[in-house]
């Protein structure tokens, strides 16, 4: 279920985005700032690897997420919609892989009104 935006709220938080809302992944747990932000969050516990994908809106907004983790030999694609409210802080998928960080290629890329915003990871 989706439910309609007006360009007014969305526009600034799209834009935001786009001119360098930065997501910071990796043990740091940090996220970008401004009225749409995301984020990889990767937790490593007893040689496991957790993986999930966080976005989080100053706005009401709902789009599209895929979260595509790969290392060699393995390929894990998750995604759906997704639906935030004002001030809201939603996971987005989970993966979990047995090893270390290096050699993985790890994507989290958001739809919403349209438009794609790629988050950029630091593994």
């Amino acid at each position: 279920m989706t439910f309609p935006l007006s360009k007014a709220v969305l526009a600034p938080a799209l834009t935001a985005v786009a001119l360098g809302c930065t997501a910071i992944a990796g043990q740091t747990g940090a996220t970008a700032e401004g009225p749409l932000a995301c984020s990889v969050d990767v937790t490593a516990r007893n040689g496991m690897l957790t993986i999930a994908g966080v976005v989080s809106s100053d706005a009401a907004v709902s789009g599209v997420y895929q979260l595509r983790v790969s290392r060699a030999g393995t390929l894990m694609n998750q995604g759906g919609p997704f639906r935030l409210a004002a001030g809201q802080t939603e996971r987005l998928g989970q993966v979990m892989l047995n090893g270390p960080a290096s050699g993985l290629d790890v994507a989290l890329t958001l739809e919403v009104d349209g438009d794609t915003l790629r988050c950029p990871v630091d593994l």
